[in-house]
């Protein structure tokens, strides 16, 4: 057998045995075992250190024991392995919208919607962000987005409604309600 041969066969079993190790880490992520869950995920990406999904999925089993900082690194190297997919884009916005850095959320929820325009979660999100400062007018324009998408999303037009009442009574506007 050739060198090349060789090396060809030894990735195959190491992301062989890199999806063991990650499907072992999801066991324990599914009955609470976060940190050894992890451990799992750190053996699988040595394993298989260019796997996008084992980054990401590593990020949210940080993100579920509040490691958001740790969280964020792990998604980085998610969107540097593949920056068109939009799970650790959303998944690291989110990180931040939990550590209160809410521009850096936005500015990444942003990247979401440029790869997938109706991409809901993303633009709702943003919208709870921006009612969180006070930015009410372009929160109303995130739901009307969404209602564009999805007309009938009843919780987008209560949340709307909601925006649209908060933003009236402080700037005296008018009120209408979505039916």
């Amino acid at each position: 057998m050739s060198k090349k041969n060789a090396t060809e066969s030894e990735v195959i079993v190491d992301k062989k045995k890199g999806k063991k190790l990650f499907k072992a880490g999801l066991k324990l992520y599914r009955i609470g075992d976060y940190e050894g869950a992890i451990k799992y995920i750190d053996d699988a990406l040595i394993a298989y250190p260019d796997n996008y999904e084992y980054y990401n999925q590593k990020g949210v089993m940080l993100d579920k024991i509040e490691s958001h900082e740790e969280a964020m690194e792990a998604y980085d190297q998610a969107i540097k392995i593949d920056p068109s997919q939009t799970k650790a884009f959303y998944n690291k916005a989110l990180a931040l919208k939990d550590l209160k850095k809410y521009e850096e959320a936005i500015k990444t929820f942003d990247e979401v919607t440029k790869i997938n325009i109706t991409h809901l979660s993303a633009h709702f999100e943003k919208a709870v962000i921006y009612e969180l400062l006070g930015n009410y007018p372009e929160a109303i324009r995130r739901y009307e987005v969404i209602l564009e998408i999805r007309p009938r999303a009843d919780n987008v037009k209560r949340k709307l409604n909601k925006a649209l009442e908060k933003y009236s009574e402080i700037t005296n506007v008018w009120k209408y309600k979505i039916k």
